[in-house]
């Protein structure tokens, strides 16, 4: 973990449900956040919106994260907006291969995956492969939460607030 001034932050599936409460909490603590989306840029702007209303920063980006082109233009696009990615926020249910494949070369170093969704099995490996970069990946099953954080993107920012203080 490594301390850095203007952090940014990508969630993908960050329009609704736990994504779009991971992202307003990476907003609270700081984090420009780029919110990702498929199918609906009305909620995917609300959602923008709602950060921005709060003195928060927030763009979104249309991306399919199961496809590589589309993947590789969301980091790009976040490059150009923000600059380097710190943590990604993977709570989308399908794409996890392809967006730890680009955090492995995007990242900044000393950086955080955050992973929900189906991808738990897979995380051993993407550490495994991304110590060297000081990358810490954390994921946590739907439905898993530490105590008290319930169901509504809490755990991962739990995770998260335990890789910025290095707790």
């Amino acid at each position: 973990m490594l301390p850095v001034s203007d952090p940014v932050a990508i969630v993908t599936d960050g329009a609704c449900g736990i994504g779009r409460e991971l992202a307003r909490g990476l907003a609270d603590r700081g984090f420009a956040v780029v919110i990702v989306y498929l199918r609906d840029p009305e909620r995917a702007e609300a959602a923008v919106e709602q950060i921005l209303a709060s003195g928060g920063t927030a763009v979104s980006v249309r991306a399919d994260v199961t496809d590589e082109v589309d993947v590789e233009r969301l980091f790009y696009e976040t490059d150009a907006a923000f600059g380097a990615v710190d943590v990604i926020g993977h709570t989308a249910v399908r794409g996890a291969n392809l967006v730890y494949r680009f955090a492995a070369r995007k990242l900044r170093r000393g950086g955080a995956i955050l992973s929900l969704a189906g991808s738990e099995p897979m995380l051993p490996d993407v550490e495994a492969g991304l110590r060297d970069q000081e990358i810490t990946v954390n994921g946590m099953p739907p439905g898993v939460a530490p105590p008290g954080a319930g169901h509504d993107g809490g755990g991962l920012l739990a995770l998260l607030d335990q890789w910025r203080t290095g707790g």
